[in-house]
């Protein structure tokens, strides 16, 4: 049996007791229960509010007074208080420290926004920007997608009456291996199943080799068979010999332009290169643009739009040449030298031709006398 505490003198309001658990004085509970009465008071709360009452008190003022609110209320002195008395209320009710979720109103505070907000488009699924929830939802789009084909089929597979039947030594070699999932490919019992139905049995290509034409499916029957034809006997498209020929007008014309602007001085003209530059231009105008209305008969006839040509940008090509080609090079002059030949035309007179000819034999034999005199 516990012994009562020996009041041992009393001074001023002060007790002192003393018994089984030392002494105690009574001021220090006086006070204590002043200081929790401001505590209420800072909170502006009834004495003795549960714990629930105090928390959404201690809420309500941090948001007014917290000095990140935004609230012309906003005090740093007031929320210090305020705080305070909430950590002490808190621990009188429940004997624990209120740091922890002091801590997380206060983040609650700074970030006003709500957390669980989601966006109403793309069925409020991803984050961040416009765009990046654009692809994650599309992403997530193509993932339930192929869930939902995977579940249809097995529920398919399941469900079928005749999805049952008997395996084989060959059919269980064949189906030893196993996918990723766990289950047999479910493409093979498909067809193992319609082969075991018969469906396969009445199909129009069985026992035909496979067809590995490439046709296309743009062009109607009897163009595909002309052409077919055609090349089966060594000829050519017409729209194939008309690109070559593009392509070598086209290098032809480079090839000339060049040729002709190497006997030029260098970039920028002179005046009188100039004059000679734009004959050269005028006279390889009209080539161009013969190429052009060729590329446009061209692109007429080939069956293939990637296949098409672009026109010839001639000024283009001008510029380029007239920059970056050979210039300053001689012009070498070929000189011809033509030996004259004697030759009797129908026109001249037999004797005078003959009288010439004893005449030069007669000055010979006279120049051979002279000679062997001397």
């Amino acid at each position: 049996m516990k012994k009562r505490p020996n009041l041992l003198f009393r001074d001023d309001s002060v007790y002192l007791l003393r018994g089984n658990y030392g002494i105690k004085s009574l001021r220090s509970i006086t006070s204590d229960g002043k200081k929790l009465e401001d505590c209420y008071k800072i909170l502006k709360i009834p004495l003795g509010s549960k714990q629930d009452v105090v928390r959404k008190a201690f809420l309500e003022l941090a948001k007014k007074h917290h000095p990140d609110s935004g609230s012309p209320e906003a005090d740093i002195e007031k929320f210090v208080a305020i705080e305070n008395a909430f950590q002490k209320l808190s621990k009188h009710n429940t004997g624990q420290s209120s740091t922890d979720e002091i801590e997380k109103i206060v983040y609650d505070i700074r970030h006003t926004a709500p957390q669980h907000r989601q966006y109403l488009s793309f069925e409020g699924v991803g984050h961040g920007t416009p765009y990046q929830r654009e692809r994650q939802w599309a992403q997530a789009r193509a993932q339930r997608a192929a869930t939902n084909v995977m579940e249809h089929r097995i529920s398919k597979a399941v469900a079928s009456e005749n999805t049952l039947m008997k395996k084989g030594q060959q059919y269980e070699k064949k189906h030893d291996i196993k996918t990723k999932y766990g289950f047999d490919r479910l493409v093979e019992d498909l067809i193992q199943e319609s082969m075991s139905k018969g469906e396969f049995e009445n199909l129009s290509g069985k026992g035909k080799p496979l067809n590995t034409e490439n046709r296309n499916p743009y062009v109607d029957f009897t163009t595909h068979k002309l052409n077919e034809v055609l090349i089966n006997n060594g000829f050519t498209p017409e729209w194939i010999t008309m690109s070559k020929e593009i392509d070598q007008d086209v290098k032809l014309l480079k090839e000339d332009i060049k040729s002709e602007r190497q006997y030029l001085g260098p970039y920028p003209l002179s005046t009188e290169d100039l004059i000679k530059w734009n004959r050269i231009y005028k006279c390889n105008l009209d080539i161009a643009k013969s190429i052009n209305k060729k590329i446009n008969t061209y692109n007429l006839i080939v069956p293939l739009i990637d296949k098409q040509k672009f026109h010839l940008d001639f000024d283009k090509i001008c510029d380029e040449i007239l920059q970056n080609g050979a210039h300053s090079v001689e012009k070498k002059i070929v000189q011809e030298h033509y030996v004259q030949k004697d030759t009797i035309s129908h026109d001249e007179d037999l004797f005078s031709v003959f009288f010439k000819a004893v005449s030069e034999l007669l000055n010979f034999s006279k120049k051979k006398i002279d000679n062997t005199k001397q």
